[in-house]
Formats: structure tokens, sequence, C-alpha cells
């Protein structure tokens, strides 16, 4: 059946009133027709109550399709109220990876029952995704796989894909593995079906493939898939074995859950609190990054009180402090910025440290130059002091090279100690901006004040 193609706010509306008069019969019919994602976005709009009417009125394999499409916060939420018994029917009737996903976020107690009342195949292949760490390849990939012994010839490949092609959607390749079951190349579709159907897998096979171990990153396999333009690949254990593989959409939802995660932890907050509506848990979250610039801050009151002298001989000095300071700010975050991503993406590791810091200083250079001339040229033209004009100058690019060096440096360390640079240098950068980029500013004044 052709499923619904027109603008969500009118769909959203319809829902809306269907419910309200609790016409049940209707609303069925438009859920049917609606596309789960399109479907996933209108639930994420509803409020609480009108979400379980309308998963009360989704079959077991809607739901399935429709839960694996929702933001964590919102399915939990609904996870919550959804009976065990009609639970086991919709995680059944998952595949393996995406049923782990959701049994790993259950209550212990409820997914342990849900588990048990699986039936013994499925409740197998969770387990046994369950056991690796949910941010490895082995924590998203899926068991559902098409493999044959390299022995066997092109018609019996086919063979064995006709057999399960109720439990594999979107295959690319077969998978070829000796007696053992480890694996030693891939062929893809349309070489098996090209081939003669008497020839050997092991003929047609490619042995270079790329394939993946259980316990890369998350973060890694989506470098992998996006350097060799994967759509899929298999993953082995540690002694070669087969186990399972990684499509491409398991790619795309790593890469967009690691782009959000990085981007809100940049401002000190979380991807969940992003989509939650709790109040106090938002406030929770951000508040000890506003506590940490707060004590950053007033370090830098401090040191501006040791250089009353100078502001109060040099009122111009003071003009400028935001200036020199939004300035500093900005490039330090800019190189953060440029790390922090390569990082993530693979493009920087921590062998590049000497060679990113000499190019963002090269950079920052250049565009120093830049900046102090005109900020010389203001203080000539409005201030009409040459001298102080350039004195301003100089204070300009060490600030800058001091941000620079912070913004670069920062990210590759908190790397090699462990630490997701993008959880803790935005606080770093800032507050050592403000408190050494004020030092540097007002010791140039004072170094230079009999000058003027």
């Amino acid at each position: 059946m052709d499923r619904i193609k027109t603008d969500s706010n009118e769909i959203f509306e319809i829902i809306e009133k269907l419910i309200e008069k609790e016409d049940w019969s209707v609303l069925k019919q438009i859920l049917i027709d609606i596309h789960p994602a399109d479907l996933a976005e209108i639930v994420m709009r509803l409020d609480r109550n009108e979400r379980e009417r309308v998963f009360e009125n989704l079959g077991p394999e809607r739901a399935a399709e429709v839960l694996v499409e929702l933001d964590s916060p919102i399915r939990q939420d609904i996870l919550k109220n959804i009976n065990e018994t009609r639970l086991v029917r919709i995680v059944g009737s998952m595949d393996s990876d995406d049923a782990t996903d959701i049994i790993g976020e259950l209550e212990e107690d409820t997914a342990k029952r849900v588990l048990e009342s699986m039936p013994s195949k499925e409740h197998h292949e969770v387990e046994t995704l369950l056991v690796h760490d949910e941010e490895t390849a082995g924590g998203i990939m899926a068991l559902e796989i098409v493999a044959v012994n390299e022995e066997k010839t092109a018609h019996q490949a086919l063979e064995e894909l006709r057999n399960k092609a109720d439990e594999v959607e979107d295959v690319y390749n077969i998978y070829v593995i000796d007696s053992k079951r480890r694996l030693k190349g891939v062929a893809s579709l349309k070489d098996v079906v090209l081939a003669d159907p008497q020839t050997r897998l092991s003929e047609i096979m490619d042995r270079d493939a790329v394939f993946i171990h259980h316990d890369m990153d998350q973060e890694e396999v989506a470098n992998i898939f996006h350097k060799y333009n994967l759509v899929a690949a298999p993953v082995v254990d540690k002694e070669g074995r087969l186990i399972g593989r990684i499509t491409v959409d398991d790619v795309l939802d790593v890469v967009e859950e690691e782009a959000s995660e990085d981007i809100s932890l940049m401002a000190g907050i979380t991807d969940e609190e992003i989509r939650g509506r709790s109040i106090f848990r938002a406030s929770g979250v951000r508040l000890p990054w506003l506590l940490i610039a707060f004590g950053g801050e007033i370090v830098s009151a401090v040191v501006m009180s040791h250089f009353k002298t100078s502001l109060n001989q040099i009122v111009a000095s003071a003009f400028f402090i935001p200036l020199i300071m939004a300035m500093g700010g900005n490039t330090g975050m800019q190189s953060a910025t440029v790390v922090i991503r390569g990082l993530a993406t693979g493009d920087i590791n921590l062998r590049d440290t000497g060679r990113r810091l000499f190019k963002e200083i090269g950079a920052v250079f250049l565009n120093g130059i830049v900046i102090s001339l005109l900020l010389f040229g203001v203080a000539v033209i409005w201030l009409q002091q040459p001298r102080f004009g350039l004195i301003l100058a100089v204070a300009m690019m060490s600030v800058l090279f001091n941000a620079t060096f912070m913004g670069t440096m920062i990210p590759f360390l908190l790397k090699r100690l462990g630490v997701d640079p993008a959880i803790a240098t935005g606080p770093f950068i800032t507050t050592s901006n403000d408190i050494l980029g004020l030092v540097v500013y007002f010791g140039i004044m004072s170094i230079f004040f009999n000058w003027l």
C-alpha cells in the first residue's frame, strides 16, 4: 500500500483529533499508511498520553519499526508503558542489533524477564550482542548475515541467500568462510549472480576485503566506512571468525550520535538534555560548567586588580580589554574545533601534535598581522597615539599566539589522558584565555608604560 505523502503538520493535527475523538479504527488505518520514520517524527511531537494511544494502535512489527527511529529519551519513556507480553512480541520482530539496543534501555529486571520470554534463537542473539560494549563494532553489528563456505559454488551461495531472504535484509555481499568459520573473503552479490553457477566462491571472492574487529570503537568504524566508501562490512573476533556485519545505516546513526554528543559536550550539556523536558535536569547538567567559568572569571578579576595602577594611568587600555579577550577566545576555539573534529574523524592523530601546532601558529601569524595592523590604525586614528597603538598590536599578537597554542594543545593533551576533548576543551580554553590573556596584555602594557 502507498504511504501517505502529505504535510507532517497536517498528519499531526489529524492524529491529535482522532485520538481526542477516540476513533481508533480510522487512526489504525492512518498509522499503517505513514512511513515509520515520518511517524516517529510525529510521535516525538505528541504528549505522553497521545504517544501511548498511538502505540496501542500499532501492530508489533509496526511498533518495532517506529521505536528504532525515536530519540532515546522518548523511546525509554514509551517502553515503560508497554506491557511485557507485547514488548516481547515487538522486540522479537526486530533485527538482532535493534533488539539489543531496546533491551539495553530497559530496566534490569524488565530486560531479564523480556529476554527469558523470547524464543531461544532470538534470546541467544541478544545475549551474544549484549556482551559487547555498546560503543564498539560488536555493539552496533547485526548477527543476520549470509555466510558460505569457500568450497561452495555460486549456485549454492544463491541457494543459501534464498534460504535466509526473510532473515537478512539488504544483502550486499556474501561472506566467504572456512570450516572453522574464519573469514576468508567477500564476494559481491553482483559477482556471484554473474559467475558460472559451478564456480567456487574461492575463485571469485575478494581476499583483501575490508573487515572490522569486534572491539573497534564505533567512531573508528565510521572512519573506515568513510575512507573506503563501504555500504557493509563483516565483523570478526580475535581469532578471525565471522560473527556479524555492520551496514551503512548503523554507521549513519553512529555519525549522528557522535556529532551530536560532541557538539553538546562542547557547550557543557548532554544530548539527552536537549531532547528532554526536565528543567531541573537541564539546570543540574549545565551548572557545573557555569561554575567552572565563574571561577575562571573571578581569577581574571583578581588579575585585573593587580594591574589597577596601569588601568588608572592608561585609561585607554581598558577600552580594548573586550576586544583583546574576544579575539583571543575566538582564535582559540577555532584551533580547538579543527583539532577536535580531526581527532573525532581520524584525520588527525596524536602523532600530528607538532605538525598541527606549527600549522595553527602559521595561520594565526598571518591573521594576527592583519588584525594587529587594524588595531594599530584604530588607535592612531581614534586616540591619535601611535606608540600606544604599537603596544596594542604587540599585545594582540601575543594574546592570539597564546590562545592558538592553548586551543591546539589542550585537545591533544586531553586525548592523551583518555578524556574526550569535546567535554573539557571549551571551559579550559575560555578560562585560560581570560587569565593568561589578561596577564599578557597588562604585562606588556606595564613593561612599555614608560615608553608612552
